[in-house]
């Protein structure tokens, strides 16, 4: 095994690295927003990290980038992978989620709040939040603070009604446009093949692959698969599948076009055929069960090795749980912590047992917990030393049980 945490400078660390050694990039890096005010969060990352991941990555590697959703960040990211030198001309994944709070502000009530207004309040209401047991902190942004004890509930403004006439004209509205957010990007690029086609690369090397059947979507109990490979039956030996595959003759390589195009008909016998969208706490309610990553975990945690089974700190959670994110530490301080799910799909998408993955901005560990779980070697590195602490303490909790299963079992 070849795991490598590092604490230091990305751009510096690399260097150190062969060319062409490492089979996946998959990172979570600072989005360049300012979030929480966080000064690791304002800019986008030094491009020249991403020349040094580029580097390092075989050719037909592909690399998988979370970003915000916001237009113009998740512009600026894709822009910067292209002048590197990837090929961005890939459909990205979207991640949906239900755990997000709204940040947008309500103008009426700040106009009341300029002028010195008392505004009215008539009804109360009551909402739960969920916290840290014992650290009594303010979780799900809406105000609500724990006593210690156990779940918080506190009663908050029912209806403001507004003070001033011109407050009531705007009542109802927000600035801007921030609604609540419920999606992040991961965007998909790949290192240029040097091969002539894509089935050439993937012989030689490997890489330019995805690999959809280990992310199938399992069918639910409830689901006629029967009925539906009837209607998938209808498209077998449809000639618009054979005109696609001309279409790209030049991409994929001379000899594709001899395939009859019913060898490229979808069984779904094996679970659903990937799509661009992955579902987390039913939040699509029952077309969850269509792109749900809780169900593709739930499924392939019986493949993963026995230790892990046992003691890896899954919770199946919309976002990373407070008890996922504490594993192996008293507290987990970082802001942006992504769920165990999501990564350990993702490394599983991209790469295969033994492989390399590359995380150059580790954050409090969560892409190389998924790598330990699926078998995956990794190098993750951490600029920050609060959180290279953190992920050091996560993954030293998870890879020892590991390592005496290693021991013993040959």
């Amino acid at each position: 095994m070849n795991r490598q945490l590092i604490h230091g400078d990305s751009a510096k660390e690399l260097k150190k690295f062969d060319d062409n050694s490492v089979d996946l990039l998959c990172t979570d890096p600072p989005y360049g927003y300012g979030f929480m005010g966080r000064d690791w969060d304002k800019v986008l990352p030094d491009i020249k990290i991403f020349e040094e991941c580029f580097r390092v990555l075989k050719p037909g590697a592909l690399a998988f980038v979370m970003s915000a959703p916001r237009s113009d960040v998740q512009y600026r990211m894709a822009e910067m992978l292209e002048k590197v030198g990837f090929r961005i001309d890939y459909t990205p994944i979207y991640w949906t989620y239900a755990s997000g709070f709204p940040k947008a502000m309500n103008i009426s009530k700040m106009i009341d709040k300029q002028k010195g207004a008392k505004r009215e309040v008539t009804g109360k209401g009551k909402a739960g939040a969920a916290f840290h047991k014992g650290k009594g902190v303010i979780t799900g942004g809406f105000g609500n603070i724990s006593d210690g004890t156990g779940t918080a509930t506190t009663e908050w403004d029912e209806k403001n009604n507004p003070a001033t006439d011109e407050a009531k004209k705007l009542d109802g509205s927000y600035g801007g446009f921030q609604p609540k957010p419920a999606v992040e990007v991961v965007i998909v690029a790949m290192k240029p093949i040097e091969e002539k086609g894509l089935l050439a690369q993937a012989q030689k090397n490997g890489k330019a692959v995805s690999w959809f059947d280990d992310c199938r979507i399992p069918f639910d109990e409830g689901d006629d698969y029967d009925s539906y490979v009837d209607k998938q039956k209808s498209f077998k030996g449809s000639e618009t599948i054979g005109t696609t595959i001309k279409g790209n003759e030049h991409f994929l390589g001379g000899d594709i076009k001899q395939l009859d195009p019913s060898e490229n008909f979808v069984d779904e016998s094996a679970g659903r055929f990937p799509a661009n969208m992955l579902v987390s706490d039913k939040v699509l309610d029952d077309y969850s069960r269509y792109f749900s990553l809780d169900e593709w975990f739930s499924k392939n945690l019986k493949s993963l090795p026995e230790p892990v089974q046992k003691t890896f700190p899954f919770m199946i959670v919309p976002k990373a749980s407070r008890s996922e994110k504490d594993n192996g530490l008293d507290r987990n301080i970082h802001p942006t912590v992504k769920p165990l799910t999501l990564m350990n799909y993702l490394v599983t998408l991209g790469s295969r047992k033994g492989d390399v993955v590359l995380e150059p901005f580790a954050g409090s560990g969560t892409t190389a917990l998924a790598c330990v779980g699926q078998e995956r070697d990794y190098i993750a590195i951490e600029r920050e030393e609060e959180y290279y602490e953190i992920a050091k303490a996560r993954l030293d909790k998870v890879e020892q049980p590991l390592k005496m299963w290693e021991k013993f079992s040959g």
